[in-house]
């Protein structure tokens, strides 16, 4: 028998580029499930999957989401056009609690956790999320990035949702927010979200922008689903797919195209990525997922890369979701942080188990290659490379070596280290399957002697080895709480460290107080003077070394300043008190006498938004909000006067504004399924974003025709509905005035439903087509997201030179699914594409 030839993976140490440390995380999505931030299987969860970084507050699931109050709005949610997951993500959250920023914040403490902000421009407003920025800076809350939006690719024309006409208008929408976070922290990373494998035309919109206005955003995003199809597939082919799409997701190309559309270098964050493509679920996506992470590290420009999601790695192993649904249908208290689920280990979270251990102790990456890579099988009939190696440089005292093995082959490698044989052993963490249907397995572990390295098929391997390069991380303060009789501060804990040191003072260059505590992560500081502000830096030590010190946190030893409520929201029997947060505050409290003329007080527990419910209608309230914290109270708000009324509308959705001709705008929306009996609709308008004038009072059409517009002004909208008790709380989408004439070299005149398909006939104007162009129809699937653009060609008529027209079997189609189309003619290489027409094709 012959024995197995042993390949060569080669380390140079001489070559290779840094990495940020905790570089890969995940999105977070539990707001429909059982777990909150503080729930004790959540926080285990946390602490073995050991994120470098959470997302906050998750993707779609946020975009009726409010970050004041750490809830589901119904006034937010009234303004999508599928709301049942919000919905029920709010019947989750009324009975586990809001899900607070500071919440995660203190829970990513226990791993030493970054966090990254999706700001929720679709229902909140810039002054919103001024007021979130405000709130992290007054609680020290470090935000990595700002990205603004999930997924707003999807909710253009095309979809029939005019949130943004195209990514320039997306682009334009988002600065008034990246303004108001840089009122807060001038230095704040931000990024718009600009596509999604596919979506490249919402990402040239934004280039656009960029060329004509500059860049006011400095960081790259995009979510990623590269093996995703909208046509279910076999193993096999599903297999082949990922093969491709996972190195053309992370190829030199991909990230040369996205610098193309950028600017060279241009640092990027992924907030989502996954395989998506169910036949793959288990060993393959546990491989795939970890590979992608690695290849994508490969780019310099690559910071942060986050799995969706979370709690698809690991999840409640026993369901207690109908308890919480029967608690909120029945108006009962619950502390679902003692319904314990027990938790299910997903093999991609054993995945992430394993690989997190490189990561989160890694700030470089040394060049690795293997001598001879096996072939998998791919689209068209292509080998592709079947393993993925990278070599972190450990920060804690080893070095790591993550080699992912896509195939059914074992593979044995002798492991060079500048050309010469590694000599130590090394410790292997894996997981691996005997086949693509493995969708469960158990981490193993053991040891490889002289540095010959065994890899499994279908496996995850992270090896270790000793190096000289141990150093203490440096420490991060998560919190700084004002006590009756000093200041309290937490910290993440720091690996091998024996104590801490805690340096404070007045003059933020002079920090000539200290403290020193051992085998703890917390503190309090004592013997303050009052009114005085202090700053605290600290770093953790041993017998040996001392850490970088952390970033410093500020705290002034004093009363909290009195908040301002900026905004008042009314529903039903409820009222939303909005306001602006103070430094130096433990928590807020608000006041009101109640019916009887019970004072009543509520700790809102360090929000900048609360909901009081249980009022009586038709009451007038008196409200006032104050902040405290360990040494008293604050003073009080400005008293706030609320009349309770179950009569204030939601707002309509879905605003268009549509320019018909030179002299008229019409302007359109789509009323609430339920309308308040007498409701109408003030329509608004403004040439600069958030500032407009009423121009039209209780409409009662669903449609307004602006005839008194001026030529070459840019038009923004909105509408809110009305009644007797007062105009809608918030007002829904902004639509950007736009004319379909923009795109008239090339128009569908008609769709035509036929037996064998739909027929589309286009015309031409100022161009022609010639022998050796290529046109046709690009329909997509916008039933779902799905963003795959069909092309369906046409054929050449010489003598139809200024139309043509074009069949869509139905066989290309769907079934239950619509389609939005537009027509394209490419002239040398440059596409000219129609305006789309307000016209779906479907299949049902």
């Amino acid at each position: 028998m012959c024995a197995q030839k042993i390949e060569v993976i080669n380390i140079n140490t001489k070559q290779g580029h840094p990495i940020k440390k905790r570089a890969s995380g995940f999105n977070v999505r539990i707001a429909d499930k059982e777990w909150s931030y503080t729930h004790p299987d959540f926080i285990k969860v946390v602490k073995e999957l050991k994120p470098g970084w959470l997302r906050y507050f998750s993707g779609t699931m946020g975009d009726a989401f409010s970050s004041a109050t750490g809830q589901y709005n119904l006034d937010y949610i009234a303004m999508f056009d599928h709301p049942k997951q919000y919905l029920k993500g709010r019947r989750f959250i009324e009975v586990k609690a809001p899900h607070r920023i500071i919440d995660l914040y203190q829970l990513l403490r226990t791993v030493n956790g970054k966090l990254i902000v999706t700001v929720n421009a679709f229902s909140e407003s810039p002054e919103m999320i001024l007021e979130l920025a405000r709130f992290c800076k007054n609680n020290n809350i470090k935000v990595e990035v700002w990205q603004f939006c999930n997924e707003p690719y999807f909710y253009i024309p095309n979809r029939n949702r005019y949130w943004w006409n195209d990514g320039y208008d997306y682009a334009a929408k988002m600065q008034p927010y990246a303004a108001a976070i840089q009122q807060i922290f001038p230095e704040a990373k931000l990024t718009l979200n600009y596509t999604w494998d596919g979506v490249w035309t919402f990402m040239k919109e934004i280039h656009k922008f960029q060329k004509e206005n500059g860049a006011y955003w400095n960081v790259f995003s995009k979510h990623s689903y590269a093996p995703h199809t909208g046509k279910k597939e076999t193993l096999t082919q599903a297999y082949k797919r990922a093969n491709t799409k996972l190195l053309e997701a992370t190829s030199k190309n991909a990230m040369e195209q996205i610098e193309a559309y950028t600017w060279k270098e241009v640092p990027m964050i992924i907030t989502e990525f996954g395989v998506w493509n169910r036949p793959l679920n288990g060993i393959y996506s546990s491989i795939y997922n970890i590979e992608y992470v690695m290849r994508q590290l490969e780019h310099t420009n690559t910071q942060y890369v986050g799995a969706h999601e979370v709690s698809s790695k690991y999840y409640p192993l026993n369901n207690k979701k109908e308890i919480i649904e029967n608690a909120y249908k029945n108006n009962v208290t619950v502390n679902t942080d003692t319904l314990l689920t027990g938790i299910q280990r997903d093999l991609e979270g054993k995945a992430y188990t394993i690989y997190h251990e490189a990561t989160n102790n890694s700030e470089f990456l040394y060049k690795t290659e293997i001598s001879d890579i096996v072939k998998v099988d791919g689209l068209k009939n292509k080998k592709e490379n079947g393993m993925f190696a990278q070599t972190y440089k450990g920060n804690n005292g080893y070095n790591y070596l993550v080699v992912t093995n896509r195939s059914d082959q074992t593979k044995k490698f002798k492991i060079n280290v500048n050309g010469k044989s590694l000599k130590e052993d090394m410790q292997t963490t894996f997981i691996s399957g005997n086949s693509l249907k493995v969708k469960d397995t158990e981490i193993q572990n053991t040891t490889f002697k002289k540095g010959i390295l065994t890899i499994e098929p279908f496996s995850v391997s992270v090896s270790k080895w000793k190096n000289d390069m141990y150093k203490l991380e440096q420490p991060t303060i998560y919190k700084a709480n004002i006590e009756k009789d000093g200041v309290s501060l937490k910290w993440g804990e720091i690996q091998n460290a024996t104590s801490y040191k805690i340096m404070y003072g007045t003059d933020s260059l002079n920090l000539a107080a200290s403290a020193i505590v051992n085998n703890t992560n917390s503190c309090s500081i004592k013997n303050l003077s009052k009114n005085k502000k202090y700053f605290f830096k600290l770093v953790a030590q041993n017998e040996m070394q001392t850490s970088d010190p952390s970033k410093c946190v500020t705290v002034s030893y004093q009363l909290p300043q009195q908040p301002k409520i900026f905004k008042v929201s009314r529903r039903d029997n409820t009222v939303t008190l909005f306001w602006q947060s103070v430094p130096n505050a433990t928590s807020y409290l608000i006041n009101y006498l109640d019916e009887n003329n019970k004072n009543i007080s509520i700790d809102t527990d360090n929000v900048f938004g609360y909901t009081i419910k249980n009022l009586k209608e038709s009451r007038t309230y008196e409200f006032t909000v104050t902040a405290y914290n360990g040494l008293s109270k604050g003073i009080a708000s400005e008293k706030e006067n609320i009349f309770v009324t179950s009569r204030v509308p939601l707002s309509p959705r879905n605003v268009s504004a549509i320019k018909k001709n030179s002299k008229t705008i019409e302007v359109k929306w789509i009323p609430q399924d339920k309308v308040l009996k007498n409701t109408c609709y003030n329509v608004y308008r403004g040439t600069k974003l958030h500032e407009f004038s009423k121009i039209a009072s209780c409409v009662t059409d669903t449609i307004y025709m602006d005839k008194s517009i001026n030529a070459n002004t840019q038009y923004y909208y909105t509408v809110k509905a009305k009644t007797e008790a007062g105009e809608s709380n918030f007002h829904p989408n902004i639509a950007t005035a736009f004319s379909l004439e923009k795109r008239n070299k090339i128009r569908i005149q008609s769709v035509e439903k036929q037996k064998e398909g739909y027929v589309v006939k286009v015309a031409l104007n100022q161009v022609k087509i010639k022998p050796k162009d290529v046109f046709g129809i690009i329909i997509n699937n916008v039933s779902y997201l799905n963003v795959e653009d069909i092309k369906i060609l046409g054929e050449y008529d010489k003598d139809r030179n200024k139309s043509f027209q074009v069949l869509i079997p139905l066989e290309k189609l769907k079934e239950k699914s619509n389609y939005a189309i537009k027509a394209f003619l490419s002239k040398n290489g440059k596409q000219i594409e129609s305006a789309i027409v307000n016209q779906k094709i479907n299949n049902k």
